[in-house]
Protein backbone atom coordinates (compact mmCIF):
# COMPACT_ATOMS: atom_id res chain seq x y z
CA UNK A 1 0.00 0.00 0.00
CA UNK A 2 1.55 3.22 -1.17
CA UNK A 3 0.79 6.71 0.15
CA UNK A 4 -0.16 9.26 -2.50
CA UNK A 5 0.40 12.99 -1.95
CA UNK A 6 -1.65 15.66 -3.70
CA UNK A 7 -1.44 19.45 -3.25
CA UNK A 8 -4.43 21.60 -2.29
CA UNK A 9 -4.76 24.84 -0.36
CA UNK A 10 -6.78 26.31 2.49
CA UNK A 11 -7.63 29.98 2.96
CA UNK A 12 -6.29 31.86 5.97
CA UNK A 13 -6.85 35.57 6.48
CA UNK A 14 -5.97 37.42 3.27
CA UNK A 15 -3.92 34.53 1.94
CA UNK A 16 -3.69 30.75 1.88
CA UNK A 17 -1.40 27.95 2.94
CA UNK A 18 -0.45 24.79 1.09
CA UNK A 19 -2.14 21.56 2.18
CA UNK A 20 -0.62 18.19 1.38
CA UNK A 21 -3.33 15.52 1.13
CA UNK A 22 -1.91 12.10 1.95
CA UNK A 23 -4.08 9.23 0.76
CA UNK A 24 -3.77 5.47 1.35
CA UNK A 25 -6.23 2.72 0.44
CA UNK A 26 -6.47 -0.54 2.42
CA UNK A 27 -8.61 -3.06 0.48
CA UNK A 28 -10.81 -5.59 2.24
CA UNK A 29 -12.69 -8.65 1.02
CA UNK A 30 -16.15 -7.14 1.23
CA UNK A 31 -18.22 -4.20 2.42
CA UNK A 32 -18.50 -0.59 1.30
CA UNK A 33 -15.65 1.87 1.02
CA UNK A 34 -15.00 3.56 4.36
CA UNK A 35 -13.63 7.11 4.21
CA UNK A 36 -11.51 8.47 7.07
CA UNK A 37 -10.53 12.16 7.06
CA UNK A 38 -8.05 13.54 9.60
CA UNK A 39 -5.97 16.70 10.04
CA UNK A 40 -8.36 19.26 11.63
CA UNK A 41 -10.94 19.57 8.82
CA UNK A 42 -13.83 21.99 9.34
CA UNK A 43 -17.51 21.01 9.02
CA UNK A 44 -17.54 21.61 5.25
CA UNK A 45 -14.61 19.25 4.75
CA UNK A 46 -16.00 16.62 7.07
CA UNK A 47 -19.17 16.51 4.98
CA UNK A 48 -17.16 15.76 1.86
CA UNK A 49 -16.73 12.15 2.95
CA UNK A 50 -20.33 11.55 1.95
CA UNK A 51 -19.81 13.22 -1.42
CA UNK A 52 -16.61 11.39 -2.30
CA UNK A 53 -18.32 8.05 -2.95
CA UNK A 54 -20.88 9.70 -5.27
CA UNK A 55 -18.23 11.70 -7.10
CA UNK A 56 -15.89 8.75 -7.62
CA UNK A 57 -18.75 6.55 -8.76
CA UNK A 58 -20.14 9.12 -11.21
CA UNK A 59 -16.69 9.60 -12.73
CA UNK A 60 -15.88 5.86 -13.03
CA UNK A 61 -13.22 6.20 -10.36
CA UNK A 62 -15.04 4.07 -7.82
CA UNK A 63 -13.09 2.49 -4.99
CA UNK A 64 -13.71 -1.11 -4.07
CA UNK A 65 -14.30 -2.53 -0.59
CA UNK A 66 -11.77 -1.15 1.86
CA UNK A 67 -10.70 1.77 4.00
CA UNK A 68 -9.53 5.02 2.39
CA UNK A 69 -7.39 7.15 4.71
CA UNK A 70 -7.16 10.86 3.84
CA UNK A 71 -4.90 13.03 5.98
CA UNK A 72 -4.53 16.82 5.67
CA UNK A 73 -1.04 18.10 6.45
CA UNK A 74 0.09 20.18 8.32
CA UNK A 75 -2.02 18.47 10.94
CA UNK A 76 -1.97 21.27 13.53
CA UNK A 77 -3.56 23.95 11.30
CA UNK A 78 -7.30 24.01 10.86
CA UNK A 79 -8.36 23.48 7.25
CA UNK A 80 -11.44 25.17 5.86
CA UNK A 81 -13.42 25.54 2.69
CA UNK A 82 -14.68 23.55 -0.23
CA UNK A 83 -11.64 24.48 -2.32
CA UNK A 84 -9.96 21.20 -1.28
CA UNK A 85 -12.65 19.07 -2.96
CA UNK A 86 -10.79 18.49 -6.22
CA UNK A 87 -7.53 17.60 -4.48
CA UNK A 88 -9.35 15.13 -2.21
CA UNK A 89 -11.07 13.45 -5.17
CA UNK A 90 -7.83 13.06 -7.14
CA UNK A 91 -5.90 11.85 -4.09
CA UNK A 92 -8.60 9.20 -3.58
CA UNK A 93 -8.54 8.20 -7.25
CA UNK A 94 -4.74 7.85 -7.20
CA UNK A 95 -4.78 5.89 -3.94
CA UNK A 96 -7.17 3.26 -5.34
CA UNK A 97 -5.14 2.94 -8.57
CA UNK A 98 -7.05 4.93 -11.21
CA UNK A 99 -4.21 7.45 -11.52
CA UNK A 100 -0.46 7.10 -11.19
CA UNK A 101 1.13 9.12 -8.34
CA UNK A 102 3.37 10.89 -10.89
CA UNK A 103 0.30 12.20 -12.71
CA UNK A 104 -0.94 14.14 -9.67
CA UNK A 105 2.38 15.24 -8.18
CA UNK A 106 3.76 18.74 -8.61
CA UNK A 107 0.33 20.23 -9.35
CA UNK A 108 -2.01 22.35 -7.24
CA UNK A 109 -5.67 21.34 -7.51
CA UNK A 110 -8.40 23.83 -6.61
CA UNK A 111 -12.18 23.84 -6.84
CA UNK A 112 -15.45 22.48 -5.50
CA UNK A 113 -16.72 19.25 -7.05
CA UNK A 114 -20.42 18.43 -7.33
CA UNK A 115 -21.69 14.89 -6.93
CA UNK A 116 -22.03 14.69 -10.74
CA UNK A 117 -18.37 15.67 -11.21
CA UNK A 118 -18.89 19.28 -12.26
CA UNK A 119 -16.41 21.86 -10.98
CA UNK A 120 -17.37 25.18 -9.39
CA UNK A 121 -14.99 28.09 -8.68
CA UNK A 122 -14.03 28.82 -5.08
CA UNK A 123 -12.45 31.92 -3.54
CA UNK A 124 -8.75 32.25 -2.91
CA UNK A 125 -7.40 30.71 -6.11
CA UNK A 126 -4.75 33.31 -6.78
CA UNK A 127 -3.70 33.47 -3.12
CA UNK A 128 -3.34 29.67 -3.13
CA UNK A 129 -1.31 29.72 -6.35
CA UNK A 130 1.04 32.36 -4.92
CA UNK A 131 1.70 30.16 -1.90
CA UNK A 132 2.16 27.08 -4.09
CA UNK A 133 4.66 28.93 -6.27
CA UNK A 134 6.72 29.70 -3.15
CA UNK A 135 6.90 25.95 -2.55
CA UNK A 136 8.04 25.13 -6.08
CA UNK A 137 4.68 24.07 -7.56
CA UNK A 138 4.48 25.20 -11.18
CA UNK A 139 1.15 23.82 -12.45
CA UNK A 140 -2.42 24.55 -11.35
CA UNK A 141 -5.65 22.82 -12.38
CA UNK A 142 -8.84 24.64 -11.40
CA UNK A 143 -12.25 25.77 -12.68
CA UNK A 144 -11.91 28.14 -15.62
CA UNK A 145 -12.71 31.35 -13.67
CA UNK A 146 -10.00 30.52 -11.12
CA UNK A 147 -7.52 29.46 -13.82
CA UNK A 148 -7.88 32.86 -15.51
CA UNK A 149 -6.73 34.52 -12.29
CA UNK A 150 -3.86 32.09 -11.77
CA UNK A 151 -2.64 32.37 -15.38
CA UNK A 152 -1.30 35.85 -14.62
CA UNK A 153 1.44 34.45 -12.39
CA UNK A 154 4.84 34.11 -14.04
CA UNK A 155 6.27 30.58 -14.04
CA UNK A 156 2.81 29.05 -13.49
CA UNK A 157 0.93 26.96 -16.06
CA UNK A 158 -2.81 27.10 -15.41
CA UNK A 159 -5.38 24.69 -16.82
CA UNK A 160 -9.11 25.39 -16.70
CA UNK A 161 -11.62 22.57 -16.37
CA UNK A 162 -15.40 22.31 -16.34
CA UNK A 163 -15.70 18.87 -14.79
CA UNK A 164 -13.67 15.87 -13.71
CA UNK A 165 -13.47 14.49 -17.25
CA UNK A 166 -11.57 17.63 -18.28
CA UNK A 167 -9.24 17.21 -15.30
CA UNK A 168 -8.53 13.58 -16.21
CA UNK A 169 -7.81 14.61 -19.81
CA UNK A 170 -5.25 17.14 -18.56
CA UNK A 171 -3.56 14.59 -16.29
CA UNK A 172 -3.60 11.48 -18.46
CA UNK A 173 -3.06 12.72 -22.00
CA UNK A 174 0.35 13.72 -23.29
CA UNK A 175 1.29 17.21 -24.36
CA UNK A 176 1.25 16.13 -28.02
CA UNK A 177 -2.30 14.75 -27.77
CA UNK A 178 -4.62 17.19 -29.62
CA UNK A 179 -7.51 16.23 -27.33
CA UNK A 180 -5.65 17.50 -24.27
CA UNK A 181 -6.95 20.92 -23.13
CA UNK A 182 -4.58 23.83 -23.67
CA UNK A 183 -3.33 25.97 -20.78
CA UNK A 184 -5.12 29.24 -20.11
CA UNK A 185 -3.36 32.22 -21.69
CA UNK A 186 -2.09 35.02 -19.43
CA UNK A 187 -4.39 38.05 -19.33
CA UNK A 188 -3.54 41.01 -21.56
CA UNK A 189 -2.13 44.20 -20.13
CA UNK A 190 -4.82 46.68 -19.09
CA UNK A 191 -5.80 49.33 -21.59
CA UNK A 192 -4.84 52.92 -20.92
CA UNK A 193 -7.76 55.16 -19.97
CA UNK A 194 -9.34 56.72 -23.05
CA UNK A 195 -9.48 60.20 -21.53
CA UNK A 196 -6.85 60.55 -18.78
CA UNK A 197 -7.85 63.37 -16.49
CA UNK A 198 -11.43 63.53 -17.76
CA UNK A 199 -12.98 62.81 -14.38
CA UNK A 200 -10.85 65.52 -12.78
CA UNK A 201 -12.14 68.01 -15.31
CA UNK A 202 -15.67 67.36 -14.05
CA UNK A 203 -14.80 69.09 -10.76
CA UNK A 204 -15.91 72.74 -10.92
CA UNK A 205 -13.91 75.21 -8.87
CA UNK A 206 -12.11 73.97 -5.72
CA UNK A 207 -8.63 74.75 -7.06
CA UNK A 208 -7.09 74.53 -3.57
CA UNK A 209 -8.71 71.17 -2.92
CA UNK A 210 -7.49 69.81 -6.27
CA UNK A 211 -3.96 70.87 -5.36
CA UNK A 212 -4.36 68.99 -2.06
CA UNK A 213 -5.40 65.91 -4.08
CA UNK A 214 -2.20 66.32 -6.09
CA UNK A 215 -0.07 66.45 -2.96
CA UNK A 216 -1.86 63.45 -1.46
CA UNK A 217 -1.40 61.36 -4.63
CA UNK A 218 2.21 62.44 -5.23
CA UNK A 219 3.37 61.64 -1.70
CA UNK A 220 0.94 58.98 -0.50
CA UNK A 221 -0.36 61.27 2.24
CA UNK A 222 -3.59 60.85 4.17
CA UNK A 223 -6.21 63.52 3.39
CA UNK A 224 -9.15 64.90 5.37
CA UNK A 225 -11.68 67.08 3.52
CA UNK A 226 -13.80 69.34 5.73
CA UNK A 227 -16.71 71.26 4.26
CA UNK A 228 -20.46 71.83 4.18
CA UNK A 229 -22.89 69.51 2.37
CA UNK A 230 -22.64 69.88 -1.37
CA UNK A 231 -19.10 71.28 -1.37
CA UNK A 232 -17.86 68.29 -3.39
CA UNK A 233 -16.06 66.27 -0.70
CA UNK A 234 -17.14 62.86 -2.01
CA UNK A 235 -16.54 63.78 -5.65
CA UNK A 236 -13.05 65.01 -4.84
CA UNK A 237 -12.23 61.94 -2.76
CA UNK A 238 -13.14 59.62 -5.62
CA UNK A 239 -10.85 61.55 -7.96
CA UNK A 240 -7.75 60.65 -5.92
CA UNK A 241 -7.70 57.30 -7.68
CA UNK A 242 -7.36 59.06 -11.04
CA UNK A 243 -4.18 60.79 -9.91
CA UNK A 244 -2.47 57.64 -8.64
CA UNK A 245 -0.23 55.71 -11.05
CA UNK A 246 -1.71 52.60 -12.62
CA UNK A 247 -0.81 49.42 -10.70
CA UNK A 248 1.98 47.28 -12.10
CA UNK A 249 1.61 43.54 -12.61
CA UNK A 250 2.74 42.55 -9.11
CA UNK A 251 0.36 45.08 -7.53
CA UNK A 252 -2.52 43.77 -9.65
CA UNK A 253 -1.69 40.21 -8.61
CA UNK A 254 -1.56 41.19 -4.94
CA UNK A 255 -4.85 43.10 -5.08
CA UNK A 256 -6.58 40.24 -6.92
CA UNK A 257 -5.24 37.67 -4.44
CA UNK A 258 -6.67 39.64 -1.51
CA UNK A 259 -10.05 40.04 -3.21
CA UNK A 260 -10.12 36.37 -4.11
CA UNK A 261 -9.22 35.24 -0.59
CA UNK A 262 -12.06 37.43 0.71
CA UNK A 263 -14.54 35.58 -1.49
CA UNK A 264 -14.72 38.14 -4.29
CA UNK A 265 -13.77 36.10 -7.34
CA UNK A 266 -12.97 38.07 -10.50
CA UNK A 267 -12.50 37.01 -14.09
CA UNK A 268 -8.78 37.63 -14.38
CA UNK A 269 -6.72 40.31 -12.67
CA UNK A 270 -8.17 43.56 -11.40
CA UNK A 271 -7.22 46.49 -13.60
CA UNK A 272 -7.40 49.42 -11.18
CA UNK A 273 -6.28 50.15 -7.68
CA UNK A 274 -8.93 49.30 -5.09
CA UNK A 275 -11.23 52.03 -3.80
CA UNK A 276 -13.16 51.06 -0.68
CA UNK A 277 -15.83 53.30 0.82
CA UNK A 278 -17.40 51.50 3.82
CA UNK A 279 -20.47 52.99 5.51
CA UNK A 280 -19.96 54.62 8.89
CA UNK A 281 -22.01 51.83 10.53
CA UNK A 282 -19.27 49.30 9.62
CA UNK A 283 -18.15 47.36 12.68
CA UNK A 284 -14.63 47.14 14.08
CA UNK A 285 -14.16 43.68 12.53
CA UNK A 286 -15.64 44.84 9.23
CA UNK A 287 -13.20 47.74 9.02
CA UNK A 288 -10.02 46.19 10.43
CA UNK A 289 -10.66 42.47 9.98
CA UNK A 290 -11.48 39.68 12.37
CA UNK A 291 -14.17 37.08 12.95
CA UNK A 292 -13.79 33.32 13.12
CA UNK A 293 -12.12 32.28 10.94
CA UNK A 294 -10.22 35.56 10.62
CA UNK A 295 -11.35 37.44 7.51
CA UNK A 296 -9.81 40.57 5.97
CA UNK A 297 -11.50 43.90 6.66
CA UNK A 298 -11.96 46.99 4.53
CA UNK A 299 -8.43 48.27 5.22
CA UNK A 300 -6.97 45.06 3.78
CA UNK A 301 -9.32 45.12 0.79
CA UNK A 302 -8.02 48.68 0.19
CA UNK A 303 -4.37 47.51 0.23
CA UNK A 304 -2.50 49.27 -2.57
CA UNK A 305 -5.37 51.71 -3.13
CA UNK A 306 -7.65 54.16 -1.37
CA UNK A 307 -9.81 53.81 1.74
CA UNK A 308 -12.48 56.52 1.79
CA UNK A 309 -14.24 57.18 5.10
CA UNK A 310 -17.15 59.55 4.55
CA UNK A 311 -18.72 61.20 7.61
CA UNK A 312 -15.60 60.39 9.60
CA UNK A 313 -16.92 61.45 13.06
CA UNK A 314 -19.85 59.04 12.67
CA UNK A 315 -17.58 55.97 12.66
CA UNK A 316 -17.26 54.13 15.96
CA UNK A 317 -14.53 55.41 18.26
CA UNK A 318 -13.03 51.94 18.64
CA UNK A 319 -12.83 51.44 14.86
CA UNK A 320 -11.14 54.82 14.30
CA UNK A 321 -8.62 54.19 17.07
CA UNK A 322 -7.88 50.84 15.49
CA UNK A 323 -6.61 52.64 12.38
CA UNK A 324 -3.63 54.07 14.22
CA UNK A 325 -1.31 51.09 13.90
CA UNK A 326 -2.17 50.21 10.26
CA UNK A 327 -1.66 53.82 9.18
CA UNK A 328 1.90 53.70 10.48
CA UNK A 329 2.92 50.11 9.77
CA UNK A 330 0.96 49.24 6.62
CA UNK A 331 -0.41 46.05 8.21
CA UNK A 332 -2.81 45.00 10.93
CA UNK A 333 -2.21 42.34 13.60
CA UNK A 334 -5.25 40.35 14.71
CA UNK A 335 -5.39 37.80 17.53
CA UNK A 336 -8.53 35.74 18.07
CA UNK A 337 -8.88 32.74 20.40
CA UNK A 338 -5.24 31.72 20.20
CA UNK A 339 -4.97 32.40 16.45
CA UNK A 340 -2.86 35.27 15.14
CA UNK A 341 -2.86 36.80 11.70
CA UNK A 342 -0.98 39.70 10.13
CA UNK A 343 -2.91 41.14 7.20
CA UNK A 344 -1.60 43.66 4.65
CA UNK A 345 -3.11 47.14 5.00
CA UNK A 346 -0.96 49.61 3.08
CA UNK A 347 -3.72 51.96 1.97
CA UNK A 348 -4.08 55.68 1.38
CA UNK A 349 -6.66 57.20 3.72
CA UNK A 350 -9.04 59.82 2.37
CA UNK A 351 -11.73 61.02 4.78
CA UNK A 352 -14.49 63.62 4.69
CA UNK A 353 -16.59 65.32 7.32
CA UNK A 354 -18.88 68.28 7.89
CA UNK A 355 -17.46 71.15 9.96
CA UNK A 356 -20.26 70.66 12.52
CA UNK A 357 -23.34 68.43 13.05
CA UNK A 358 -25.62 70.70 11.01
CA UNK A 359 -22.90 71.15 8.40
CA UNK A 360 -22.90 74.93 8.04
CA UNK A 361 -20.24 76.23 10.43
CA UNK A 362 -18.27 78.87 8.55
CA UNK A 363 -20.69 78.86 5.60
CA UNK A 364 -20.72 82.27 3.85
CA UNK A 365 -24.49 82.32 3.33
CA UNK A 366 -26.13 79.87 5.75
CA UNK A 367 -26.02 80.17 9.53
CA UNK A 368 -24.81 77.34 11.77
CA UNK A 369 -27.36 76.24 14.39
CA UNK A 370 -24.99 74.20 16.55
CA UNK A 371 -24.15 75.31 20.13
CA UNK A 372 -20.45 75.56 20.95
CA UNK A 373 -20.69 72.54 23.27
CA UNK A 374 -22.23 70.43 20.49
CA UNK A 375 -19.55 71.51 18.05
CA UNK A 376 -16.83 70.63 20.57
CA UNK A 377 -18.27 67.14 21.18
CA UNK A 378 -18.55 66.58 17.43
CA UNK A 379 -14.89 67.42 16.84
CA UNK A 380 -13.80 65.32 19.82
CA UNK A 381 -15.19 62.17 18.21
CA UNK A 382 -11.91 62.09 16.30
CA UNK A 383 -9.03 61.81 18.74
CA UNK A 384 -5.81 63.77 18.50
CA UNK A 385 -3.67 60.68 17.81
CA UNK A 386 -5.87 59.76 14.83
CA UNK A 387 -5.78 63.31 13.45
CA UNK A 388 -2.02 63.42 13.90
CA UNK A 389 -1.72 60.53 11.44
CA UNK A 390 -3.59 62.41 8.68
CA UNK A 391 -1.05 64.63 6.95
CA UNK A 392 -3.43 66.89 4.98
CA UNK A 393 -6.53 68.65 6.31
CA UNK A 394 -8.27 70.87 3.81
CA UNK A 395 -11.27 73.14 4.41
CA UNK A 396 -13.67 73.42 1.46
CA UNK A 397 -15.94 76.32 0.73
CA UNK A 398 -19.22 76.00 -1.19
CA UNK A 399 -18.78 76.22 -4.94
CA UNK A 400 -20.28 79.48 -6.29
CA UNK A 401 -23.54 78.89 -8.20
CA UNK A 402 -22.13 80.51 -11.33
CA UNK A 403 -19.41 77.84 -11.46
CA UNK A 404 -22.02 75.07 -11.43
CA UNK A 405 -24.28 76.50 -14.14
CA UNK A 406 -22.79 75.85 -17.59
CA UNK A 407 -22.72 78.63 -20.10
CA UNK A 408 -24.11 78.38 -23.64
CA UNK A 409 -22.32 76.07 -26.07
CA UNK A 410 -19.65 77.62 -28.20
CA UNK A 411 -16.09 78.93 -27.89
CA UNK A 412 -17.12 81.64 -25.42
CA UNK A 413 -19.44 79.47 -23.29
CA UNK A 414 -18.99 77.26 -20.25
CA UNK A 415 -15.77 78.97 -19.16
CA UNK A 416 -15.96 77.50 -15.64
CA UNK A 417 -15.23 73.93 -16.71
CA UNK A 418 -11.72 72.83 -15.73
CA UNK A 419 -9.53 71.37 -18.46
CA UNK A 420 -6.32 70.73 -16.53
CA UNK A 421 -6.86 67.09 -15.51
CA UNK A 422 -4.09 65.79 -17.79
CA UNK A 423 -1.68 68.39 -16.43
CA UNK A 424 -2.44 67.42 -12.82
CA UNK A 425 -1.85 63.75 -13.57
CA UNK A 426 1.41 64.47 -15.39
CA UNK A 427 2.72 66.59 -12.52
CA UNK A 428 1.94 63.83 -10.02
CA UNK A 429 3.77 61.27 -12.16
CA UNK A 430 6.82 63.50 -12.48
CA UNK A 431 6.87 64.16 -8.72
CA UNK A 432 6.65 60.43 -8.00
CA UNK A 433 9.45 59.76 -10.48
CA UNK A 434 11.68 62.26 -8.68
CA UNK A 435 10.94 60.62 -5.33
CA UNK A 436 11.58 57.15 -6.79
CA UNK A 437 14.96 58.18 -8.18
CA UNK A 438 15.92 59.81 -4.88
CA UNK A 439 14.71 56.95 -2.71
CA UNK A 440 15.61 54.05 -4.99
CA UNK A 441 16.87 51.98 -2.08
CA UNK A 442 13.55 52.11 -0.22
CA UNK A 443 11.00 52.52 -3.06
CA UNK A 444 8.73 54.26 -0.58
CA UNK A 445 6.52 57.29 -1.08
CA UNK A 446 7.23 60.44 0.92
CA UNK A 447 4.24 59.87 3.18
CA UNK A 448 5.80 56.74 4.68
CA UNK A 449 9.32 58.08 5.35
CA UNK A 450 10.54 58.12 8.95
CA UNK A 451 13.67 58.98 10.92
CA UNK A 452 16.96 58.85 9.03
CA UNK A 453 15.24 58.37 5.67
CA UNK A 454 13.30 61.61 6.15
CA UNK A 455 16.37 63.47 7.39
CA UNK A 456 18.24 62.42 4.27
CA UNK A 457 15.66 63.71 1.78
CA UNK A 458 13.95 66.53 3.72
CA UNK A 459 16.83 68.44 5.30
CA UNK A 460 15.83 72.03 6.11
CA UNK A 461 17.81 75.22 5.59
CA UNK A 462 17.55 78.10 8.06
CA UNK A 463 14.48 79.78 6.54
CA UNK A 464 12.03 76.85 6.37
CA UNK A 465 13.38 75.47 9.66
CA UNK A 466 12.60 78.74 11.48
CA UNK A 467 9.13 78.81 9.93
CA UNK A 468 8.41 75.28 11.12
CA UNK A 469 9.71 76.01 14.65
CA UNK A 470 7.46 79.07 15.01
CA UNK A 471 4.42 77.16 13.74
CA UNK A 472 5.15 74.23 16.05
CA UNK A 473 5.37 76.57 19.05
CA UNK A 474 2.26 78.56 18.13
CA UNK A 475 0.03 75.55 17.39
CA UNK A 476 1.60 73.13 19.89
CA UNK A 477 2.44 70.58 17.18
CA UNK A 478 3.41 67.12 18.39
CA UNK A 479 6.60 65.43 17.25
CA UNK A 480 4.53 63.28 14.89
CA UNK A 481 2.87 66.38 13.43
CA UNK A 482 6.25 68.02 12.83
CA UNK A 483 7.47 64.97 10.91
CA UNK A 484 4.21 65.00 8.97
CA UNK A 485 4.70 68.63 7.91
CA UNK A 486 8.25 67.85 6.76
CA UNK A 487 6.99 64.94 4.64
CA UNK A 488 4.33 67.11 3.01
CA UNK A 489 6.87 69.89 2.38
CA UNK A 490 9.10 67.36 0.61
CA UNK A 491 6.20 66.39 -1.66
CA UNK A 492 5.31 70.03 -2.39
CA UNK A 493 8.94 70.61 -3.35
CA UNK A 494 8.83 67.56 -5.65
CA UNK A 495 5.74 68.95 -7.40
CA UNK A 496 7.69 72.18 -7.98
CA UNK A 497 10.82 70.32 -9.19
CA UNK A 498 12.91 71.58 -6.25
CA UNK A 499 15.93 69.74 -4.91
CA UNK A 500 15.61 71.39 -1.47
CA UNK A 501 12.61 72.48 0.61
CA UNK A 502 12.24 76.26 0.57
CA UNK A 503 10.11 78.62 2.69
CA UNK A 504 7.25 78.54 0.21
CA UNK A 505 7.08 74.74 0.25
CA UNK A 506 7.12 74.76 4.06
CA UNK A 507 4.41 77.44 4.23
CA UNK A 508 2.28 75.44 1.80
CA UNK A 509 2.71 72.27 3.90
CA UNK A 510 1.63 74.14 7.04
CA UNK A 511 -1.38 75.61 5.25
CA UNK A 512 -2.44 72.14 4.08
CA UNK A 513 -2.65 71.07 7.72
CA UNK A 514 -4.86 73.91 8.92
CA UNK A 515 -8.24 72.76 7.63
CA UNK A 516 -9.60 71.63 11.00
CA UNK A 517 -8.41 74.46 13.23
Amino acid sequence: MKTVRVHGASLEGAGAFLVSIQARFEPTQQGPTEFQLTGLPDAVLRECRGRLACILGASRLKAGPGRLHLHLSPAARRKSGEGLDLALVLASAAAVGHLRPAQVSGTLFLGEVGIDGTLSPTPGGLAAALEARRHGVRQVVAPLAVAREVAALPEITAFGAGDLSDVLAILTRGEEDPSRPDPVSPPPAPDAPSEPGGRLDEVRGQAEAKFALQVAAAGGHGLLLVGPPGAGKTMLARRVLDLLPAPDLEERIEATAIRSAAGRCSDGLVRERPFRAPHHTTSFAGLLGGGSPIAPGEITLAHGGVLFLDELPEFGREALEGLRQPLEEGRVHIARAGRRQTLPAEFQLVAAMNPCPCGYAGHPRLACRCPISTLRRYRQRISGPVLDRIDLRVALSPVPPEALVPGPPGPQGDTHRSTDGKRLIQEVREARDRATEREAQTSRVNGSLEGAELDAVAALSQGPADLLRRAADRHQLSSRAILSVRRVARTVADLRSLQQIDRRAMATALALRAGLA
